[in-house]
């Protein structure tokens, strides 16, 4: 331990002992911490590639808030997932503006929009929740549903076609967020360790596209979304998708929805 300095003073014959400080050392008071700028509004660079009148394929990138609402509009399927198409299954990441997909109807119908964004883990998430993955298992849902296993993005909703369905709502089926479906063991939940594409896709209409095998609905905000947003984020959220004049322009969904509450319940809307 280094010896302390003694120095001598001059008016009297006592010492003062004074220790040396490292360089790195500010005197002057406890060092201030700086302040975090509270409520910053969050945002996302959004991609999206649509066909126009003409036919011909456009795209940008556009940076706008991070809100579920706009968010849900691009993270349904995976990089890697299956669509059916007329010229045979293709990737999520292959898939371009004007392909023709088939339906699961047994309809064709020509791809309109692509959008996507990437889920960084750790990433701020404006409903506090880090964004998940799911992973379905190959036969979860029986032979060849999926005929390979699929990994779909946080707003996938998938047809739930059980029997009680009919009963509560005297339909066939209902959409449903593929959160609802995880059992830990033909579907699970993934927390991505790395940076993941994820896509969504938009027709004139709102359709139930294969996926995989899996039936997976295409891109519809749902009919309350006028509600959800205030004048100028509505104007932010058709501007990403120019070839649509309003929110009516997006058309009527095709079968009934159920969404989770914090209570765990599932609402019909």
């Amino acid at each position: 331990m280094r010896n302390p300095v003694r120095l001598s003073t001059s008016s009297t014959n006592s010492s003062v002992t004074r220790r040396h400080k490292p360089w790195t050392v500010r005197s002057g008071g406890p060092a201030q911490q700086p302040k975090l700028t509270q409520n910053v509004p969050l945002t996302r660079r959004y991609q999206v590639m649509w066909l126009d009148d003409d036919g011909n394929i456009q795209d940008f990138m556009r940076i706008a808030p991070a809100m579920p609402i706009f968010e849900d509009a691009f993270s349904a399927f995976a990089h890697g997932a299956i669509v059916s198409t007329t010229e045979g299954p293709v990737a999520g990441v292959d898939l371009l503006p004007g392909m023709i997909i088939e339906t699961a109807a047994g309809e064709v119908e020509v791809l309109r929009w692509i959008g996507s964004i990437t889920i960084v883990p750790g990433a701020p998430q404006s409903g506090g929740e880090p964004q998940r993955l799911y992973r379905i298992a190959a036969d979860s849902f029986g032979l060849g549903r999926p005929s390979l296993a699929v990994t779909l993005g946080p707003s996938a909703r998938l047809m739930n076609r059980d029997p009680s369905i009919r009963a509560a709502l005297g339909t066939e089926a209902a959409l449903a967020p593929v959160g609802t479906f995880v059992d830990g063991v033909n579907v699970i939940e993934l927390s991505p360790v790395s940076a993941v594409r994820v896509y969504h896709l938009h027709f004139d209409r709102h359709h139930v596209i294969k996926v995989g095998g899996v039936e997976v609905e295409s891109y519809h905000p749902g009919a309350d979304a006028h509600y959800s947003m205030s004048q100028e984020k509505r104007e932010i959220f058709l501007s990403m998708f120019p070839h649509v004049d309003s929110l009516q322009g997006f058309g009527r969904v095709l079968w009934p929805r159920f969404e989770t509450q914090d209570t765990g319940e599932i609402e019909i809307v």
